[in-house]
């Protein structure tokens, strides 16, 4: 396994230097993005949020840390708990290690992320995969309405 993702690594033109690194970031994007055409805006926005220096704040980092995996949400007391290395609410940077086995299109859309400006994004449809990416806060905490509006209509997904 180890030696087929580096072969993976090395066919996305990773050098090996940066492999780690790579492969922690595209276990991320792979586990937040929904839809393929998604991939390289998820990386965009954590790649944006990096260069900020702002927290990841990644759900999946958090439930990864948990073990709650089977669950689309996180709860206020897991994005609270510092003691899990893997909560990117809490710690800076990317989680200490992956969280995923990414595939090929992660690692593209790591090494080749969409333009844009973007520091947020929320799946607003878990069913159809639609997410909203935004730039402002305050533009984000609109789509995230939308997202619990949607769970609401659908509770089998909480």
């Amino acid at each position: 396994m180890v030696d087929t993702m580096k072969q993976h690594l090395q066919s996305a033109g990773v050098a090996e230097a940066d492999q780690e690194h790579v492969l922690v970031f595209a276990s991320l994007v792979q586990k937040e993005a929904g839809l393929a055409a998604d991939y390289p805006k998820v990386a965009r926005v954590f790649q944006n949020r990096l260069d900020q220096g702002m927290r990841m704040q990644s759900d999946a980092t958090v439930a990864y840390g948990t073990g709650n995996t089977h669950r689309v949400t996180t709860t206020d007391a897991e994005r609270d708990d510092a003691s899990n290395p893997y909560n990117t609410y809490q710690h800076d940077g990317l989680p200490p290690g992956p969280i995923s086995n990414p595939g090929d299109i992660a690692l593209q859309a790591v090494t080749h992320p969409a333009a844009g400006n973007w520091l947020y994004f929320v799946t607003v449809d878990l069913e159809s995969g639609e997410t909203t990416f935004s730039d402002t806060y305050d533009q984000h905490l609109q789509a995230v309405k939308q997202f619990q509006a949607w769970l609401r209509a659908h509770p089998s997904y909480q």
